[in-house]
């Protein structure tokens, strides 16, 4: 491809103001992550017939879903300040190996709640030393302009990981059983583990002796740290409680008008995937926007924009609303809770002190994805206990709740201004 030629392309995928070889490299990157998360949204694409075949209640299958957040949070704690040490890359390959190797496991090894328990949480261990390290890596290498944007389309290659996850594993199910088609996809995963090696092969860490490599919660003595830290939690609460539930509320409605039960849930995780992948964009545009409008400004009218949506579509299943405007409404829903995703993250790369980052990010994703473990258990626990005719009405509308809070917190703390670039490591 010619030089004019590659620049139309970059330039038409928000990537016009950086340097080819950077954003050649970022699109690189952003293929290995889609397919090192193949697995991601496996458990979710399946959940109607692991719920049959374990005999799991909704507050139990949400527990499911958390335990790989929690195993995530928990353990970010530990492994994100190392990169402060020992650099991202290192972290980065280990991790996604253990990923891949996890993922492969469950369908093969898991038979009900303990050993699900038990290897979700390990495989998000394994997502922790992906998502957050492979971060730094993008933030080190767009230090000196474009980080919104770079920051915005990683994030963006993680939802579109999620959403092809769903989809994928859902048309599997089409023709294989549940554990087939997770597998499939798990082994498919390992395909990005030499891809990711031969990308990362000249990346080099200059260890800062300013830091020992563990967790300093000094970090949150910034104010403007910790509302964004606020902003992402009740961001990941929102998120992860739609990633499990919209699917699984989908394929509900589905079945209340007459579907077949293997074919509404085919559909449902369809639909749901096609949701999401539209939201997939979103990281990206509201990187970009965050870079011209604020970061806090930015990320309030997004997600008032997700709680409206929150208020509405659960109603729309109760009361028997056309499934075309269902299927809209998901697909505007699913571009807002994700639009306002690579703002937090920006941002706190931004009024961190670069010595101590690792330990920043380490307290953002810990703070962050304990807000995602409360989502799902929370709405299938009122699944659980609601009126079946208005189950799915007071269960979304609970989410609009974050939204304000989150919206008056982020409008008090008004846009907050870029700090000064830290120093460019080599990439």
């Amino acid at each position: 491809m010619d030089a004019g030629r590659r620049h139309s392309v970059f330039s038409a995928l928000g990537l016009g103001d950086v340097d080819g070889r950077s954003a050649l490299w970022l699109l690189s990157m952003s293929v290995v992550l889609v397919i090192i998360l193949l697995p991601f949204s496996s458990y979710v694409a399946a959940l109607s017939f692991i719920q049959s075949e374990w005999g799991l209640n909704n507050t139990q299958a949400g527990t499911l879903f958390s335990v790989y957040l929690g195993g995530y949070a928990v353990s970010a704690l530990l492994v994100i300040p190392l990169t402060d040490r020992l650099g991202p890359k290192h972290i980065f390959l280990g991790s996604a190996g253990l990923s891949v190797v996890v993922h492969a496991l469950f369908p093969l090894l898991a038979t009900g709640m303990v050993s699900g328990l038990v290897l979700r949480t390990v495989a998000g261990i394994g997502l922790v030393g992906v998502y957050m390290p492979g971060m730094r890596l993008v933030s080190e290498r767009f230090a000196s302009r474009g980080r919104g944007m770079g920051i915005g389309v990683y994030v963006t290659t993680y939802y579109i990981a999620n959403s092809v996850s769903l989809v994928a594993t859902g048309g599997l199910m089409a023709w294989l059983d549940w554990k087939d088609a997770y597998l499939v996809i798990s082994l498919s995963a390992a395909v990005g583990l030499p891809l990711a090696c031969a990308l990362l092969h000249s990346h080099r860490h200059s260890s800062d002796r300013r830091t020992s490599g563990a967790l300093d919660l000094g970090v949150l003595r910034d104010r403007a740290t910790r509302y964004f830290m606020l902003g992402y939690s009740l961001h990941a609460l929102e998120l992860y409680a739609v990633r499990v539930w919209l699917p699984v509320f989908l394929t509900a409605v589905l079945i209340a008008r007459g579907s077949d039960t293997a074919q509404a849930v085919v559909t449902g995780a369809t639909i749901g995937g096609l949701a999401l992948a539209v939201g997939s964009v979103g990281p990206a545009i509201g990187g970009v926007i965050s870079d011209r409008w604020g970061r806090a400004a930015s990320a309030a009218a997004v997600f008032a924009l997700s709680g409206a949506c929150s208020l509405v579509i659960g109603w729309m299943g109760d009361f028997d609303f056309p499934w075309i405007a269902i299927v809209a409404l998901a697909l505007v829903y699913g571009f807002s809770i994700a639009a306002d995703s690579a703002i937090y993250t920006t941002a706190i790369t931004e009024v961190s002190d670069p010595a101590h980052l690792g330990s920043t990010l380490a307290v953002h994703s810990f703070v962050g994805f304990s807000g995602g473990v409360v989502g799902p258990i929370l709405i299938g626990g009122i699944l659980d206990v609601s009126p079946e005719s208005f189950k799915w009405g007071i269960g979304f509308s609970l989410l609009s709740l974050p939204a304000i809070i989150a919206v008056v917190a982020l409008l008090r703390l008004g846009s907050a201004r870029p700090s000064p670039a830290p120093p460019r490591e080599t990439a």
